[in-house]
């Protein structure tokens, strides 16, 4: 695949996995691992030929010298008989039932590969693709995990899941005329600071910044994308130059040398506030730049979708197609390899409700979330420092949503929210978002609104009054507080009286980071910690037999197609492990590459393979 095709955030990714690929090459010949230019010892298998120049860089890494035809496959069954080739029998364990653990069963039924498919939680699949439904009633429900999917380039492979499990999609609205938007106790109207926060009315914040927010934060981000977009080699060098800054650091310090305008606390804080959830600027200013490809994409008039019935239509989907049916209730605690075995399927599973490890196994793709990984014993798989780092450091959001169900759709009749899109305040609730899916129901009967969506510091604060049980016992000072912002954010068109004589008493509330199965919402990486750890959470270890999987372990982290694409990738290195060239053919043929996995003699799928066969002794932390 064309490095002109593919998105800037996959760019971005692949040009760290060469960076470490190259520091590690370097210091494992500094390490005299090497002799007359190739490696000894421990080390004779890798594909390693040292350069002229006596050192590897990004764009001077070993090529794979075992593909021998031009498309970058060795053709080993195109003659005679190639229609009796029966691949190799390799056994697969599949930890976890998300969609990056449905999605790798569906693809490996298509190439007639053999697995288990093991999922913690014992009254569901789907991970956090959660539709939960308070009746069987059309519309009836809300979306707990993902709720809205962009028509944009980079999400391409989302939707042809969708075509692929005949999804109903419909418009989703991300904004309407009539949303009201509330901070400091009062409502935007036209005029200079309506908020009155500026310094000029009592408050803090400096009269240039208050009304400036999106301009100053395009003028921060914009030039690295817009360097990304012209000459990445460039912007990527630049960008990398303040990977270990925040966004708020960036903006406090004027850019790495100063030279931009300096913010202060006040006005970072109101950017901070206007812009995402409380915090949420301590994560990497590169995580920022990266972001607004997504959410500011530059194509023209991009078209957001749902799911009509809920999210969890998809995942129900993809299991029925399955071939192997999904364990539920069989929470891992252990994953091993036995070292002493010469066997291909020398890998073993421990289930915590059975006495005796499942064997047999050639790989385990590992696809819940590290939180709920690092809660293993992987003793034995002699994990690189790095990925260790990575399972416990890498940054999770958290991410909390309340939803409340009404006699009839208030918002509709009484406020003329007829768009759907969602609400902003610095209340409590901090987003409300009106479902795009019951806008044209009759607005006489019950609607459900998801009152309350929180990130970040929010929704710590929000899911401490979170049960997270099935029964909503307990919940009252929540739904309490959920009905007074409510009230508070749509005052000037409906009263709270209004609001709570409507409310039906039914509600359901949902924190992520309470969910022993997830540990967390998504990943939200941290200064520093996608150049660093991101190049390690692609990698295979374990003999290359061990694979860490799902949105986390991708560019595209926090949305499906990153859980989707890193689900490829892995099988394309478990194929390149066992040399299945021709079910590496037919993977791409089938399910298209991942952008961030490079193939071919050029590509780096030989060389992330090489490092992940590396014994402990062996290993070099960079």
């Amino acid at each position: 695949m064309s490095t002109t095709t593919i998105s800037t955030k996959s760019r971005w990714a692949r040009r760290l996995i060469r960076e470490k690929l190259a520091a590690e090459l370097n210091a494992l010949q500094e390490r005299e691992q090497f002799r007359g230019g190739q490696p000894r010892g421990g080390l004779a298998w890798l594909p390693i030929q040292v350069p002229s120049t006596g050192r590897f860089t990004w764009d001077n890494l070993p090529r794979d010298t075992s593909l021998e035809h031009e498309d970058g496959h060795r053709r080993l069954h195109d003659g005679e008989g190639a229609g009796d080739f029966v691949p190799p029998a390799h056994k697969v364990c599949i930890v976890g039932a998300g969609v990056a653990g449905l999605y790798i069963a569906m693809i490996l039924d298509s190439l007639n590969i053999s697995y288990d498919i093991l999922e913690a939680n014992p009254n569901r699949v789907g991970g956090r693709c959660y539709t939960y439904r308070f009746s069987e009633e059309p519309h009836d429900y809300y979306d707990i995990g993902a709720m809205r999917y962009p028509n944009i380039p980079t999400m391409k492979r989302t939707f042809d899941l969708f075509e692929l499990t005949k999804m109903p999609l419909i418009p989703y609205y991300l904004s309407g005329p009539a949303n009201p938007k509330l901070f400091n106790d009062r409502f935007f109207a036209d005029g200079v600071d309506p908020y009155h926060v500026s310094t000029s009315n009592g408050g803090s914040v400096p009269d240039n910044v208050v009304d400036n927010v999106d301009k100053i934060l395009d003028e921060a981000f914009g030039p690295y994308k817009e360097e990304l977009a012209t000459d990445f080699d460039k912007g990527f060098e630049n960008l990398m130059t303040v990977d270990d800054y925040s966004t708020r650091e960036f903006l406090r310090r004027g850019g790495p040398d100063g030279t931009l305008p300096k913010y202060d606390f006040f006005a970072i804080q109101w950017m901070e506030t206007q812009d995402t959830s409380t915090n949420l600027f301590d994560q990497a200013f590169s995580e920022s730049v990266m972001d607004s490809f997504d959410f500011d994409n530059p194509t023209p008039n991009v078209k957001w979708f749902c799911i009509e019935g809920g999210t969890s239509l998809l995942t129900d989907a993809m299991q029925a197609s399955l071939s192997t049916k999904v364990e539920t209730g069989k929470r891992v605690e252990a994953i091993s390899i036995n070292r002493a075995s010469s066997d291909d399927g020398n890998m073993a599973v421990k289930c915590a409700d059975e006495t005796e490890a499942r064997t047999g196994y050639s790989t385990v793709f590992s696809t819940t979330t590290l939180g709920c990984l690092g809660r293993m014993d992987l003793r034995s798989l002699e994990l690189h420092p790095s990925q260790k780092d990575a399972i416990r450091a890498l940054h999770y959001d958290e991410s909390v949503k309340v939803a409340l169900k009404f006699s009839y759709p208030w918002w509709i009749v009484d406020c003329g929210i007829t768009q759907a899109g969602v609400a902003s305040t610095d209340l409590p609730l901090r987003t409300c978002v009106y479902p795009s899916y019951n806008i044209h129901d009759d607005p006489t009967k019950p609607a459900v609104l998801l009152a309350s969506y929180t990130w970040a510091q929010d929704a710590t604060r929000t899911g401490s009054l979170v049960n997270n049980r099935e029964s909503p016992a307990g919940e009252e000072e929540l739904v309490e507080l959920i009905l007074r912002d409510l009230a508070l954010l749509h005052g000037e068109t409906i009263s709270y009286d209004k609001i709570r004589a409507a409310f039906t008493g039914v509600h359901h509330a949902y924190s992520w980071p309470q969910d022993p199965t997830t540990a967390g919402a998504f990943a939200l990486f941290g200064p520093g910690q996608f150049s660093n750890l991101y190049p390690y959470l692609t990698r295979p270890a374990a003999d290359s037999k061990f694979h860490i999987v799902g949105e986390a372990s991708s560019a595209h982290h926090a949305w499906i197609v990153g859980a989707l694409d890193s689900a490829v990738a892995a099988v394309a290195r478990f194929l390149k492990r066992f040399e299945l060239h021709d079910q590496l053919r037919e993977l791409e043929e089938k399910w298209g590459g991942a952008e961030e996995l490079e193939t071919g003699v050029e590509g780096t799928l030989h060389l992330q393979v090489a490092m992940g066969k590396l014994r402990e002794k062996n290993q070099v932390k960079v």
